[in-house]
């Protein structure tokens, strides 16, 4: 299976938006069901969305960092993210290959529903769910049917009282005391990717 080679910053469809970043470590980071919120914090025109990255490697190792903050997740490569988006699709080859082990199962990072808001009053407000990609791993704790709720928030505050109040959020006063499953806080520890090396790319 070949690898894709791609310099894109955003891609939008029918359902949701998408945003992704290139670090110097190699792989993917992409956040998926993107939000005008989301384009605020990362500094993003969401009238007319970049449509590649930034060409010098620091800067987008910057905005690398600040869209982690957000809950994205880090691939090790795109076409990873493309096959686990194919499982999650029920693709019959997809499957296929998870059944027969001829591709590594989702790990738990690489499955994990997470949705992180950041309060005007400090600290960080976390919401993440097992899914049913693949194989449900927390059976009580699968995400809810009502996450569609926080795209009614306007701002970053009122997504944070949305995960309160309604999704079972967890409030930290730094991000160093998470240690849930996102990848929130992985960008110095991050030397390898969850199933195989993290594949570098040239701009």
């Amino acid at each position: 299976m070949k690898h894709t080679i791609s310099n894109r910053r955003t891609a939008i469809n029918d359902i949701e938006v998408y945003v992704f970043a290139w670090p110097s470590k190699g792989g993917v980071i992409i956040l998926e069901h993107t939000e005008g919120i989301d384009f605020e914090f990362l500094g993003l025109d969401p009238v007319n969305p970049p449509p590649t990255r930034l060409q010098n490697q620091a800067e987008e190792d910057v905005f690398c960092q600040r869209l982690l903050l957000l809950g994205a997740k880090w691939w090790d490569s795109e076409i990873r993210w493309r096959f686990l988006k194919a499982a999650d699709e029920r693709d019959e080859a997809t499957i296929e290959a998870l059944e027969e082990e001829t591709e590594p199962a989702p790990t738990m990072r690489e499955r994990r529903w997470v949705s992180v808001g950041w309060p005007t009053g400090g600290g960080l407000w976390v919401a993440e769910f097992d899914t049913t990609l693949w194989e449900i791993e927390e059976e009580h704790n699968i995400v809810p049917e009502d996450t569609a709720r926080l795209r009614l928030a306007r701002t970053m505050d009122e997504r944070c009282q949305v995960l309160k109040e309604h999704l079972g959020g967890r409030y930290y006063e730094d991000i160093s005391e998470y240690e849930g499953y996102a990848f929130l806080n992985s960008w110095n520890a991050t030397e390898q990717g969850e199933v195989g090396p993290l594949l570098k790319k040239n701009v």
